[in-house]
């Protein structure tokens, strides 16, 4: 089946990509962004494509041709930003509207990374074509470059390393709304119920909570809040707690 999208992590293999701290390197941020997104268009039945699914590089031609080849009517394109900044920014074809950037933006914002600005850019000595190459190179498609925050800003950087899931949802939600396709939020499901059953959302709320202040690191217990805790993990997150209760 042709997809209507294709998502591109930016960056991979030999080239690590400027948006990296000592959390993250941007090609792995990317990456898992672009892995859960593709999932997510899977379960809500869209037809969707990537262009890569681990750290391997692609040159610049390649990616834009398999973006212009896909079939796609639309490309989300993830990158995080660095070089002084806050905030979530999303870069547009001069010939496209601006209608889709600014849904991503607004339901990043929702999802608490500020919004910095949506925009387009042109080459310095043409103003008839768009500077970027992903917007350039991929023909028809309607290609939106996402940058979800600033690495080198401490808030935004811890942000994203604790919240990455959260944002790269608010994109899947904005493509569903702006496209017109039904949207459902993920539903968490304990591994341990032969029935699949739901997470309470008092238990779900607690998992997140404890994720959202650090306490919890481990994404497999997410996904398994039943399954007892080590004595070694508890101790962690009992020093973690206390740790947070001296701080001012």
């Amino acid at each position: 089946m042709t997809p209507i999208l294709i998502i591109d992590p930016g960056h991979g293999g030999i080239d690590p990509g400027g948006g990296s701290n000592q959390l993250f390197t941007e090609k792995e941020k990317n990456l898992q962004i672009s892995l859960y997104q593709y999932k997510r268009f899977q379960a809500l039945n869209i037809p969707v494509a990537i262009t890569r699914t681990n750290d391997m590089t692609l040159t610049s031609e390649d990616r834009a041709t398999l973006v212009r080849n896909s079939g796609a009517r639309c490309c989300i394109s993830n990158h995080i930003n660095a070089g002084g900044g806050r905030g979530s920014e999303v870069i547009y074809s001069i010939y496209s509207p601006a209608v889709f950037p600014r849904l991503i933006l607004d339901d990043l914002e929702a999802e608490g990374m500020p919004g910095r600005r949506i925009f387009t850019r042109t080459l310095p000595n043409n103003p008839s074509k768009d500077y970027y190459f992903m917007h350039r190179e991929t023909g028809s498609v309607e290609t939106v470059i996402i940058e979800y925050g600033f690495a080198d800003n401490s808030l935004d950087a811890e942000k994203l390393h604790r919240d990455w899931k959260e944002l790269a949802e608010g994109v899947v939600r904005a493509f569903c709304e702006y496209t017109n396709r039904p949207y459902k939020p993920p539903t968490q499901t304990n591994p341990g119920d032969k029935g699949g059953t739901d997470v309470p959302e008092w238990k779900r709320e607690a998992i997140d909570w404890m994720f959202k202040e650090g306490l919890l690191t481990n994404e497999d217990w997410r996904q398994d809040p039943d399954k007892p805790l080590p004595l070694w993990a508890e101790a962690i997150i009992l020093k973690r707690l206390y740790e947070k209760l001296r701080t001012p």
